[in-house]
């Protein structure tokens, strides 16, 4: 009785503290995205307004706010469900044609979906051109802007595609780029709407390229082929093929960089910025423990294998292991958005206060036409001793030290110093064991060496390292390294793979944080254990020579 009285108490707290955190979950709902297929169409075109909403919401969108200034054409709704990290995710998506009453420049205000308000969202709505007209049955337009284009630098080019009659088996080329060597990446998928030109309807097929010229000079883009077959409302259905005109655009040489920026290299871009984020926002650097210092360079008007590659200045006493950069784009308005992302194992290495060294990325701005740089301001971090790590050193070490042993014999290696401790531990188990009287333990045999005993752990725990690292199990391999500093570095061994690391010469160090990364998420992809095995081996057999890692904080994880 009193287990279910227990029991139902508990249900009602449970349901009284869900329905308390409730206000707080809606209340970091994130808002619904809208977005428009073109920011720029005219007065007789179409236009698609896609409302995206992730999470549950009540109700549909209302759009009365529209009614003024748009015609809704047509409209459909999807709804998906599926299951991301074990976790139920829902995605509710309304697409709405519009059609503008008048010209201008217009914003679609924040739209009420259930609870939850939509971002808002510019239209640009030009009048009609009277200058065109609709002769031909099947016409296309060509467009390139900006107006100057630098070598390496983007050139949006649109092909425009009317149709006024019936076709089908329809195929369209890829623009041709004769002059100078150029990139062109196609830019999305195509949009489609209806226009009216000299009081005729057309289909249009819109489709967007970003074209990046290599050299300086005159560019040629096109023509393009468009093929399909015909159906006129009388006589015979024919295959036809159509070819548009060219567009010449005169390509300005790179600008050399000011005195200032004399070693700069050529970035020619819309808009560079430079952002960073930390694992610990706002905590102190610990002596031995590694944090996650992630940079990020991002671009628009940029192939994402155009962002260089950030360096970081030499800082005493901390070093920085720089992860695999994840390379991204995304298609917007303005055309390509690049983004170049780093993560870096940050390791102090002494207690007390460092100024880490600002970044500065220069590059050019295609739009004024100047040099700019993109910069992220020094940062001031504490770092406080760790518990693990600062008793696993020496205490002779000399604090200024850069390498990560701080103190050593005057051969180089600390290999006395961890021998004379494992000695003692030794001797202080034989001790133990002698006096524990377990019934049937035999007495150790006269003339055994002392140090033996421990022999049998040592090779059970490299077995245990290989056959992880043999089928790529972080997990296991993590727990075999740990307990390889217990047997090693006792009686104060340390704690994590990052302390670990503090203590081992620079090859192996590198692959136990290449390893801790991948356990925490810093690394992308499969990891792979046989570099790991091989020198430990190597080390445990004296094949290499233990010695302090170099004082170069920018040692990369990958090359």
């Amino acid at each position: 009785m009193v287990r279910s009285l227990r029991r139902v108490v508990t249900l009602a707290l449970a349901v009284f503290a869900m329905l308390g955190a409730a206000p707080a979950v809606h209340a970091q709902a994130p808002p619904v995205q809208a977005t428009v297929d073109r920011t720029m169409v005219r007065i007789n075109e179409s236009f698609t307004l896609v409302l995206r909403a992730e999470g549950p919401v009540r109700g549909e969108p209302e759009t009365a706010p529209l009614a003024a200034q748009f015609d809704i054409l047509n409209s459909m709704s999807s709804r998906r469900i599926g299951i991301v990290n074990t976790r139920a995710t829902e995605v509710n998506e309304w697409q709405y044609q519009l059609m503008p009453k008048s010209a201008g420049d217009f914003t679609i205000p924040p739209l009420r979906v259930g609870d939850r308000l939509t971002t808002q969202v510019s239209v640009r709505v030009l009048a009609p051109d009277p200058a065109t007209t609709a002769a031909a049955d099947i016409f296309m337009e060509l467009v390139a802007e900006p107006d100057v284009v630098y070598a390496q630098s983007q050139i949006l080019f649109t092909l425009r595609l009317y149709v006024g009659v019936s076709t089908g088996r329809a195929t369209l080329t890829a623009p041709e780029t004769t002059g100078v060597e150029a990139i062109v990446e196609k830019l999305g998928e195509d949009a489609a709407y209806k226009t009216t030109r000299g009081g005729r309807s057309f289909d249009v097929r819109e489709r967007r390229y970003a074209v990046f010229p290599q050299q300086a000079g005159m560019l040629t883009i096109g023509p393009v082929t468009y093929e399909a077959m015909v159906i006129p409302d009388r006589g015979f259905s024919r295959v036809q093929r159509f070819r548009s005109d060219v567009l010449e655009v005169a390509v300005q040489p790179a600008v050399a960089p000011p005195a200032a920026l004399e070693t700069a290299a050529w970035l020619p871009a819309q808009q560079v910025t430079l952002t960073e984020q930390w694992s610990e926002p706002a905590g102190d650097l610990t002596v031995g423990i590694p944090q996650t210092r992630t940079i990020v360079v991002e671009a628009v008007g940029l192939l994402e294998t155009q962002l260089p590659e950030v360096l970081l200045e030499s800082q005493p006493g901390v070093r920085q292991y720089a992860d695999r950069p994840e390379l991204a784009r995304e298609v917007t308005a303005e055309g390509l958005r690049s983004r170049r992302s780093v993560s870096y194992a940050v390791i102090a290495q002494a207690p007390g206060e460092v100024t880490l060294a600002g970044v500065q990325l220069p590059w050019w701005n295609v739009t004024a036409q100047r040099w700019e740089v993109a910069e992220l301001p020094p940062r001031e971090v504490r770092v406080v001793p760790g518990t693990d790590a600062a008793a696993a050193l020496p205490t002779t070490a000399e604090p200024a030290a850069a390498a990560p042993i701080a103190a050593t014999p005057r051969d180089g290696s600390y290999w006395p110093w961890v021998s004379g401790i494992l000695g003692a531990a030794w001797l202080a188990t034989l001790a133990l064991w002698w006096r524990s009287g377990r019934r049937g333990a035999r007495p150790l045999p006269a003339g055994a060496a002392p140090m033996a005993a421990p022999k049998p752990a040592l090779r059970k725990i490299l077995r245990d390292l290989a056959s992880a690292c043999a089928v790529s199990d972080p997990t296991g391999a993590r727990a075999a390294l740990l307990s390889y500093a217990e047997a090693r570095f006792a009686p104060s061994p340390p704690r994590s793979l990052g302390a670990l690391a503090a203590l081992l010469p620079a090859p192996l160090a590198h692959e136990v944080l290449t390893l801790e990364a991948h356990i925490y998420g810093a690394a992308p992809g499969a990891w792979r254990g046989e570099g790991l095995e091989a020198l430990l081996k190597d080390l445990e057999s004296g094949a290499a020579t233990p010695e302090p890692a170099p004082a170069d904080p920018l040692l990369p994880l990958y090359r």
